[in-house]
């Protein structure tokens, strides 16, 4: 274990479980929502209730759903809930490090992937990675793009009360895959 991971080992044992998934340390996602922020995310839900129409449009063709929700979770602002590198490093202990896709018909990286995810994803990281990400909600609802919002609600939902990989679970995977690896090559 290198001088990194035990200064990151000691930030998750003080740190809660819920900001020592993510590489969310040093951004406003590593303190606790207080009291104006829940209230700002209960507004913003109540916000999206109105929304119904465009809601069901989403519900309607899941896989154009998982795809627009791929974009929206691309965007940089959910970087700090890409997966931290302790969380990582168990997936490669557990599965290998994953292969290099020859080809875009190549289902290799996309079944590692999911064996990530679920090997991962137990209901203690889903509930902790979801209460992360509908922090998020207010500022795609501020922004006025209610579509980007209701997807990431959706994502909540799924990722809470299923063991479906999400476009969340994938994209945080992937994101934290790919900060690691970017590390390990500075390093």
């Amino acid at each position: 274990m290198g001088k990194a991971s035990r200064t990151k080992q000691a930030r998750r044992e003080t740190t809660e479980y819920v900001t020592s998934l993510t590489a969310c340390e040093g951004t406003w996602l590593e303190r606790l929502p207080d009291r104006d922020e829940q209230q700002r995310v209960a507004e913003a839900r109540r916000e999206l209730a109105k929304h119904r129409p465009i809601a069901l449009e989403l519900s309607a063709d899941q896989e154009a759903t998982n795809r627009f929700s791929l974009e929206v979770l691309r965007d940089q602002r959910f970087t700090p809930l890409h997966f931290e590198d302790w969380v990582i490093e168990q997936v490669i202990a557990a599965q290998g490090e994953p292969p290099v896709a020859e080809s875009e018909d190549d289902p290799a990286f996309s079944d590692y992937l999911r064996a990530a995810v679920q090997s991962t994803a137990n209901s203690r990281v889903r509930r902790a990675l979801t209460s992360q990400a509908v922090r998020l909600v207010p500022g795609l609802v501020a922004e006025g793009n209610v579509r980007a919002a209701l997807a990431l609600e959706y994502n909540v939902y799924i990722t809470l009360m299923s063991d479906a990989v999400t476009p969340l679970l994938a994209q945080m995977m992937v994101g934290g895959l790919a900060r690691y690896y970017d590390n390990a090559e500075e390093e």
